[in-house]
This record gives C-alpha cells, structure tokens and sequence, in this order.
C-alpha cells in the first residue's frame, strides 16, 4: 500500500532521511510546481531519478553543461526510440561517453534535482515500497545521507545549487 501525503507534513529532507535511516526500498513521486519528480531506491539508496520537466532531462542537461553536441543527442534519442532504452544506455552504447562519466553526471543531476526540491512546501508525494523501475539501469548508488548533506552545504555557503562547482569535468570524447 502507497505511502500518500503532502510536502506541508513531511518535507522533502525529512521523506529522504526516513528513506535512508529504515532503507526503504521503492519509488517516491513527488508532484510539485506541476512536474513529477521520481526517484528510486534500493535499500535506502537513490538507485534512479527522473523528471517530467523536459528542462531536467539528462540529455536536456548533457547539452546544456556541453557534454554532448545536438548531433550526438538526436543520434542518443534515435537508438533509444528503436531498441527502447534510456538515453544514458543509448550514449554508452554508441561509446558517446564512458559508464563513469554517465554516472557521475546522473549524480549530479540528482543532486540538483534535490536541491530545487528542498524548500518545496506546497506539493504531495506517494511512496510505493518495494517497486523499482523496470528499467536497465547504470549502476547508480547514492547515498541519500550523504547527498543530504552535500546540498546542505552547498545551500549554506552558495545560498544555490551550482552545477558547475560540484566537481563534474567531463570531458567529450573526440571522435565524435
């Protein structure tokens, strides 16, 4: 049975911290500002993350930060349309970027994901226990205490998220 309630009773860093402490398995949905955050975990650990902002999507993200040309993105999406796989699957599948690389960025998108979510009040989430994604996924394993904390401190001493500070260097491939 879901787990229902509103961001007024139960804060986001709050519904995080129980996840973690009593490592819940399952996926929380969190509706705000008229997007849906989602995030999985394993044992307490942020195994997956995702939003229906089309801003926050990785390849979205990938393009902004520079990460990846247009051209490598529509060639990611068009794989990803005819073997159905994500798009992260895709760009390692097409050697765009290393498994490494993919994670580290999908943790940061995270993060950045949990940082604009932190100060929600007005908005509901439903945890489902034990209900993953049925997808194939990087082996993304983030600590959700740890990753409280590091968007803490990023908060107390930026008063923002800063994407770039975070310590992501990608670097393109460049063959491409």
């Amino acid at each position: 049975m879901p787990i229902r309630g509103d961001l007024t009773t139960m804060p986001v860093p709050e519904l995080l911290m129980w996840i973690s402490q009593f490592k819940k398995t399952g996926t929380l949905e969190i509706h705000v500002n008229g997007h849906t955050e989602k995030m999985a975990f394993d044992n307490g650990a942020l195994v997956f993350s995702s939003s229906s902002n089309p801003d926050r999507t990785l390849g979205r993200l990938l393009l902004k930060h520079g990460v990846v040309t247009e051209e490598m993105h529509k060639a990611a999406r068009k794989l990803r349309k005819t073997k159905a796989i994500a798009v992260a699957k895709a760009l390692l599948e097409l050697n765009m970027l290393t498994e490494d690389q993919l994670v580290r960025f999908l943790r940061k998108k995270a993060e950045g994901e949990l940082y604009d979510l932190f100060d929600s009040v007005e908005g509901e989430f439903t945890f489902v226990d034990r209900e993953l994604p049925e997808l194939d996924l990087l082996p993304l394993r983030v600590d959700v205490s740890k990753m409280l904390l590091r968007v803490t401190q990023h908060r107390d001493e930026k008063g923002e998220y800063d994407f770039d500070s975070t310590g992501i260097n990608l670097d393109m491939p460049t063959d491409w």
